[in-house]
């Protein structure tokens, strides 16, 4: 089946050529804010000509061709996360709470849990599962970047682990694997490789991963369930059969933007032609009952050697760090927490995780222009300075954590980080 046709099963004629006229033009880019780095005033006085982004806040629409922010020191910093305006929306209306409980069973590259984190202020727990390991390896790069401390980056299919975690999570993001239509404008291959059997095979597997997830959702939760998928297939039938299977219900959210099915008011459309994005489906779905917040540890202190967690865990010679006790029974675990850094003869040797999420440091040093472009090109600064580890910042925002012997800051910044000059 050719692919506008089977979009007729809900989109008269004028919203499919709306449609297609969307898709010749050329893609958005947006930029998500960590508040813990970066506030809007901030942000606009060095990018002074961008657009606020109509539903989420501290996002905006950008130019990539007068402002190239993934090339940006402020991006290296983890002062912000690059995002499609549409993979936004889902954690923003999922809206995630302080000291909750979330779970993203597809998360990679990361986007919708570190939205997820920001919105809870970085507190309680998120485990951000993805079946690909070298892919749940990226998110936890993105997470390592942005100083997250609340996320556990998992790999494993749920499918064989989720009966050890009924009844668990507070909020559930399901951002499931699609045929893709979403992406059609980002990439050409996309449109290529679309098929209608592709919909129909997905679709199987949607089917699967929703019963799943709301089974691992607490009573009183809230699923997201999103696709980059324009195909009702994949869309509202897999919520459709959710509700045959179970006693969900479905939480209506309106806004301008939203296109909602007649036929099957069941989530909504963000259709590039009513919205400015490449397109997403979302559906926000309720189970019955009420839930309570698992009361965190109280905080304990490593007095020793200075870090605040309340629950330190050695692997080898490495040291994670968690706020929040969880029985991760099952997972296989990629990244279990904030990575500290190595003890070495009783001494640690601080980890770039540890160095952007840290917010208290016994010594700081603060880069100036020049020093910073010193440090990020690797190379050691020439300092006057005692002994000891000390904390990086520039403008403010941590860098990194480096030992000065007196003489010299050497260079611990990761190599695959280093940048020539801003």
């Amino acid at each position: 089946m050719e692919f506008f046709e089977h979009l007729k099963s809900y989109l008269n004629e004028k919203e499919i050529d709306l449609l297609k006229e969307s898709l010749s033009l050329p893609s958005k880019h947006a930029v998500l804010l960590n508040p813990q780095k970066m506030d809007d005033k901030t942000f606009l006085s060095l990018f002074p000509n961008v657009q606020p982004h109509p539903i989420v806040k501290h996002a905006f629409f950008y130019d990539k061709d007068e402002y190239d922010l993934g090339k940006s020191i402020y991006h290296l910093l983890g002062c912000f996360y690059l995002q499609e305006p549409s993979a936004m929306v889902p954690s923003y209306l999922l809206n995630p709470q302080e000291n909750e409980l979330v779970l993203d069973m597809c998360a990679a590259p990361g986007g919708k849990t570190i939205q997820a984190s920001f919105l809870m202020n970085d507190t309680g727990l998120i485990i951000a599962n993805d079946l690909s390991k070298s892919r749940a390896l990226i998110l936890s790069e993105n997470v390592e970047r942005l100083g997250i401390g609340n996320v556990v980056v998992t790999s494993n299919d749920l499918s064989l682990i989720y009966k050890n975690h009924l009844n668990c999570f507070h909020k559930i993001i399901l951002d499931a694997p699609c045929s893709g239509s979403g992406m059609f404008r980002k990439e050409e291959k996309m449109v290529d490789d679309w098929s209608y059997a592709k919909v129909l095979k997905n679709q199987e597997i949607q089917k699967q991963l929703i019963l799943i997830a709301y089974d691992m959702l607490s009573p009183g939760g809230t699923l997201c369930y999103s696709t980059c998928s324009y195909s009702e297939e994949e869309d509202e039938d897999v919520v459709s059969y959710l509700l045959e299977n179970r006693d969900a219900t479905i939480k209506t959210i309106d806004h301008p933007s939203f296109f909602i099915n007649e036929k099957k008011p069941l989530g909504f459309h963000l259709l590039p032609s009513h919205f400015t994005g490449e397109g997403h489906y979302i559906c926000l779905i309720g189970k019955p009952g009420n839930y309570s917040l698992k009361t965190l540890k109280n905080q304990k202190k490593d007095h020793k050697h200075g870090i605040d967690f309340s629950e330190i865990n050695k692997f080898g010679d490495t040291l994670f760090g968690l706020n929040y006790s969880y029985n991760f029974r099952g997972f296989n675990i990629v990244r279990a927490g904030v990575k500290i850094g190595e003890l070495i003869k009783d001494e640690i040797k601080y980890d770039y995780h540890y160095s952007h999420y840290v917010k208290e440091f016994p010594r700081i040093y603060d880069l100036n222009d020049k020093e910073i472009d010193i440090y990020l090109s690797g190379n050691v600064l020439p300092v006057n300075i005692d002994k000891g580890y000390y904390l990086l910042k520039y403008q403010g925002i941590n860098v990194d954590i480096a030992k000065a012997d007196g003489r010299v800051i050497k260079n611990h910044f990761p190599k695959g980080l280093r940048i020539i000059k801003r």
